[in-house]
């Protein structure tokens, strides 16, 4: 009885310890596995390179400089002596046909407009009743017929109208209506469908080749601006052009309104590229203090050092570098023109500034 316990026993745990050699050789071969799938890819980290310090570059101080400009607002507007309003002379009915609109350019003694008028018609008449009247030779029927055709000039008749009726001697009631000068239509009346009366607007003309400015400037400063001083007029949408022009008048007087000064400004327009009531910049010249040098640097050579100053710094050799104070006087783009203890020639530093700034000497206003 023991004996065949003895033997469960014995068989169980020969069992037991197939079992676990089984489980021992599967976990050895996965573990393996497991591990290298699970196994983290380590990044290659390559050394930085060290970036090497840009060099201090330094450029020559130029003598001289550039005026600076005060900036002003200033308004585009017709020249009235290049601008017509034309105005009827007779009655009409109705306008028959009109042959230019705004926007239109028309030569001068170009026909805009022809009317219908019995009044026109009437002038024409007499005309042809002098003709037609005995007694062609005398003094009398030579001032008639004078006055006669002075009348009809004066209503607006064209030379070759007046020679059409003394050759034709046939009235017509189409009054054509005719630009004086060269230029764009700007505005037409209201004429269209409807009568015309004496003193109506008929159209407005304007040679746009001439324009005027119109800005205004502060009590105090007629000194930087008198007639004749010449200005740069800029546009303030793009493209951007700038032109020069002229002050044609300052007035005497202050506007109640806005309590500044008007001034006006003629504006040459050779290819039309402004155009009224536009806005613009006018751009007033401001002349720096007698006995003042200038000299022209590099704008990003200019800086504020830590008490506030504006300063450039001058290499004076190597490695060796001087922080002078300087007054800017106008900015242009990348340039300024400053004043203060320069000469020309002297090297400016543009570039690597900061790196100069650790070396600088004691400026000579400093030093005295």
């Amino acid at each position: 009885m023991i004996f065949r316990s003895g033997l469960r026993q014995a068989g169980f745990s020969g069992f037991l310890s197939k079992r676990s050699l089984v489980a021992l050789w599967i976990f050895f071969l996965l573990c393996p596995a497991c591990s290298r799938s699970h196994q983290v890819p380590v990044a290659k980290v390559r050394p930085s390179s060290s970036h090497s310090l840009p060099p201090i570059v330094t450029v020559p101080v130029q003598q001289g400089g550039f005026p600076a400009m005060r900036n002003i607002p200033g308004r585009i507007t017709f020249n009235p002596v290049y601008y017509k309003r034309i105005m009827a002379r007779v009655f009409a009915i109705s306008t028959i046909q009109l042959k230019a609109f705004p926007g239109d350019f028309v030569h001068k003694g170009q026909v805009v407009a022809v009317l219908r008028s019995p009044e026109f018609l009437t002038a024409e008449t007499e005309v042809v009743s002098v003709l037609n009247n005995r007694g062609q030779h005398s003094s009398s029927h030579t001032s008639l017929l004078s006055l006669a055709e002075s009348k009809l000039r004066y209503l607006g008749a064209s030379s070759g109208e007046i020679r059409r009726l003394l050759k034709t001697r046939m009235p017509s009631d189409r009054y054509a209506v005719r630009t004086p000068i060269d230029g764009t239509i700007v505005k037409t009346g209201e004429i269209e469908g409807s009568q015309v009366h004496p003193g109506d607007l008929l159209f407005e003309v304007s040679d746009l080749h001439h324009l005027w400015v119109k800005a205004f400037i502060y009590p105090g400063e007629e000194g930087q601006v008198r007639k004749g001083s010449r200005v740069l007029i800029r546009t303030l949408h793009p493209p951007v052009r700038q032109v020069e022009a002229e002050v044609e008048q300052v007035f005497p007087m202050v506007d109640p309104l806005t309590r500044t000064i008007p001034i006006r400004i003629t504006l040459p327009n050779p290819d039309l590229f402004f155009e009224p009531d536009l806005w613009v910049s006018v751009l007033i010249p401001v002349p720096p203090a007698s006995g003042q040098d200038l000299y022209t640097v590099p704008a990003k050579s200019v800086f504020e050092n830590r008490q506030g100053k504006t300063s450039v710094l001058l290499q004076e050799g190597e490695g060796v570098f001087r922080e002078v104070p300087v007054s800017v006087y106008a900015i242009d783009g990348d340039r300024s023109a400053v004043s203060g203890a320069l000469r020309p020639g002297d090297r400016v530093v543009t570039t690597g500034l900061e790196r100069a700034r650790a070396r600088i000497r004691p400026s000579r206003s400093q030093s005295s």
